[in-house]
Order: structure tokens, then sequence, then C-alpha cells
């Protein structure tokens, strides 16, 4: 694979995230593929602020660890942790938890929420689908692509279906798995912006025949 061909799967992977990120209070998914835009893959946290003065050794600053407890990630995470806590079987509330632990790189968190939200509601497609975009992020392509396969059997979706394409083709180098997707993605589509993706990476595969 290419330079450039692994900055377009990493980025799609980020800006998955950062999408699933962004809809945590209604949680929708649709029209909401793992494209590639490097111009929308922007880390969702801001940067670390140093203190104006370091503490001693072995002294906790506390300005600082009060400022992070207050800080809006801090926040949000006690709210749905106590939205959790009234009722553990939320759905939307562990897949908002999972997409914040995601974000901030706390993918055991992420997978952990994940996985409780899949016992809650075995049926629900999205579990698997933020499963997938998460194994994805820690480079395990085959365990990825079995949970996005899992997502799609339960509601077939032209975003779920082109993000497989992707994995297929350049993660596992396997064209002959990744052009159904493609294709089947092609039938379900109705994103102008994904379309002109699709058909990119389907004009791509008959160039190689």
């Amino acid at each position: 694979m290419t330079d450039s061909s692994r900055r377009i799967v990493l980025c799609a992977l980020l800006l998955g995230i950062a999408v699933m990120l962004a809809a945590s209070v209604a949680w929708r998914l649709d029209g909401k593929p793992l494209v590639h835009d490097h111009g929308s893959a922007a880390t969702a946290q801001a940067p670390a602020q140093m203190p104006p003065a370091q503490p001693a050794p072995g002294t906790p600053d506390k300005a600082k660890m009060e400022q992070a407890a207050q800080s809006p990630q801090a926040m949000a995470i006690m709210g749905l942790m106590q939205k959790m806590k009234e009722n553990p079987n939320d759905v939307e509330t562990l897949l908002a938890l999972a997409q914040t632990f995601a974000e901030q790189g706390d993918t055991e968190g992420a997978k952990d929420m994940i996985q409780r939200a899949t016992v809650a509601a075995p049926s629900d497609h999205r579990p698997p689908y933020l499963m997938g975009v998460v194994l994805g992020g820690q480079g395990k392509w085959q365990e990825a692509a079995e949970q996005l396969e899992r997502s799609v059997a339960l509601k077939d979706d032209a975003s779920a279906r082109y993000s497989l394409g992707v994995i297929w083709r350049y993660h596992l180098k396997d064209d002959a798995k990744a052009r159904p997707h493609f294709e089947a993605a092609a039938r379900l589509n109705g994103d102008p912006s994904l379309a002109s993706m699709i058909k990119a990476e389907l004009d791509k595969a008959a160039g190689t025949k």
C-alpha cells in the first residue's frame, strides 16, 4: 500500500469516529460513511495547555486537576456515567460513552461500552459498526471487517458497505471481496458525495481487469 492509500484509510477511520461523536445526542448513522476526506479528519481534542509552573516532584498540581475535572469532556463523561447508573441498559448512553472514550483514545473503555450495548440491544446495527471503527483504528483490519459485516447483516447500509470495501481493498488486499461491497453501496446509496467516491473505487477495480 502506498503512503497516500494509508493516509486515505486512516483519515476515513478518524472521520468515522468524529462523525459519530458529533451525532452522540441523536446517534444517527444514516449517510455517515467512513469516507476519506483529508480536510475533515481534524482531531476532536483540544491541545493540552501547559501549566504556568511545574509543581515540585510528588506534589499534585491541584489547579490542573481541577481544570481537567471541569473540562467539557470530563463533564460530558460524568453526565453520561450518571445516566448509565440510572439505566445501565440504555443503548444511547452506552454508545455515546463508547464514542467519547474512542475519541479520547481509550479504546478499551470504548470496547467495554460497545460490548454492553451489544448485550443490551443485540439486533442494533450500531454497536458492531462502532466496534469496527475502533478495531480499524487499532489496525485490526480482519476483526474490523468482521464487525462491519455483522452491522451490514443487521441493517444493510451504503456507508458500511463502502467502509468494508475500503478495508478489503487497502488493508486486506482482496479486491474480489471489496468489489461486491462497492457495488452494493452504489445500489443502496442516495448521497451524491458518497456516490462519487463509490464510482471512483468501481472504476479503479474495472481498470485492474
